[in-house]
């Protein structure tokens, strides 16, 4: 029969038994040992404070913002650290990050609040790692609000088109093996690619992005970034021209003054050339003139002019300015937008139609030009054949 643990100690003889027992060697909470190997940041709130608790060497060694406010001193010597103006759960959020180097996002807004935090505190692994998540969840509802965003982080400008030298080398298929550092590489590069990729989106759902109510709270530069896009892919000039009427009478609200048409106008300036006119029908114009005139009278008079056939004006009749807004109406659209920056999954170009894959090649050759297109041609013909032998 087995008996209590108590009187087991009593058959051993009590004390001389507890003599024995091994002594706990795990240094206590307290511990001057213990508190080195951890710091403390304190979270300064508008209503409360918070703790949070992080491994020392972890922060140490991410090579952050937390990191030199720790290395240069301002843990103090009670291992203490300030932190202002941040989420509570966000920032906790994040030095777990640097602790384990892993993170997970509850929605896009998240991944933008986490990656206004890496750059805030110079995490360029977390900013690169919140942009290709972003680029991988991108989608039409909230496209707009992640484009916004990164007017806030370094360039906004779109990446550039690689060099001449960059595409010739990239022609031939051995050489592209040899040539794997073609992607964004920096933080900023990653920055303009997912602009790049949300102004595509933009393109591909014009219509649907032109509709939503965040287009009405756009800064000025925002929205001519968008509106002045040639791919836009659009069934009217008419759903282009109405945003434009939409957000030149908000505008006119937000800064209290008199909606009238000349207040729409200057609010809109050089947009108000952005429709192109030219492939509207006549009733499309006159429809829309009636809701808003975003063209002087004689600009109105020569597109409907032309619009009805009625008074065909030969070239000599145009001033050279004329002759320029006559061709920026008539111009068409392109029937595909450009093939996004491969960021991750949902940006690789197989997620893409053979003839939008096509439209973006074409459209490469003729910007490279058509004898340097038809060069790279039989070149890549010649490499493929000489690839065939050889293998």
């Amino acid at each position: 029969m087995v008996q209590p643990f108590t009187n087991n100690l009593e058959a051993d003889g009590g004390g001389a038994r507890l003599a024995t027992v091994p002594l706990p060697t795990a240094p206590p909470m307290d511990s001057p040992t213990n508190d080195g190997q951890y710091v403390d940041f304190l979270v300064l709130g508008n209503k409360e404070n918070f703790l949070v608790r992080a491994e020392r060497k972890a922060i140490l060694d991410s090579n952050t913002g937390l990191a030199h406010m720790l290395s240069s001193g301002g843990g103090g010597g009670d291992s203490k650290c300030v932190v202002r103006d941040v989420n509570r759960d966000n920032f906790e959020t994040f030095v777990r990050y640097l602790e384990t180097k892993f993170i997970k996002f509850n929605s896009p807004t998240h991944a933008l609040e986490m990656l206004e935090l890496a750059t805030r505190f110079q995490c360029r692994q977390l900013e690169i790692y919140c942009v290709k998540d972003l680029d991988l969840n991108l989608h039409v509802d909230h496209v707009l609000e992640v484009y916004r965003a990164l007017w806030f982080y370094n360039s906004i400008a779109p990446p550039k088109a690689p060099s001449k030298e960059e595409k010739r080398r990239s022609r031939c298929p051995r050489a592209n093996k040899s040539n794997t550092a073609s992607g964004p590489l920096t933080p900023e590069e990653y920055f303009a690619a997912l602009l790049n990729n949300c102004l595509q989106l933009i393109d591909m759902y014009a219509e649907e992005v032109f509709s939503q109510e965040a287009m009405l709270a756009l800064r000025f530069p925002e929205l001519e970034m968008i509106v002045k896009r040639d791919a836009l892919q659009l069934s009217s000039e008419t759903v282009l021209l109405d945003v434009l009427a939409r957000w030149s009478l908000e505008d006119c609200k937000r800064k209290h003054i008199d909606p009238t048409a000349e207040n729409r106008r200057r609010a809109l300036g050089a947009l108000c050339y952005a429709p192109r006119y030219l492939n509207m029908s006549r009733r499309e114009f006159d429809a829309a003139r009636e809701r808003i005139e975003l063209l002087d009278p004689a600009e109105s008079q020569l597109v409907g002019d032309i619009l009805t056939g009625g008074v065909r004006r030969s070239a000599a009749n145009l001033t050279p300015e004329q002759e320029t807004l006559v061709a920026r109406f008539r111009a068409p659209r392109p029937d595909f937008p450009l093939l996004p920056v491969q960021l991750s999954a949902r940006s690789h170009p197989r997620n893409y139609t053979k003839k939008m894959r096509k439209a973006a090649a074409d459209a490469e050759r003729e910007r490279d030009g058509p004898k340097k297109g038809c060069c790279n041609r039989l070149l890549l013909n010649c490499c493929s054949v000489f690839a065939c032998i050889f293998d």
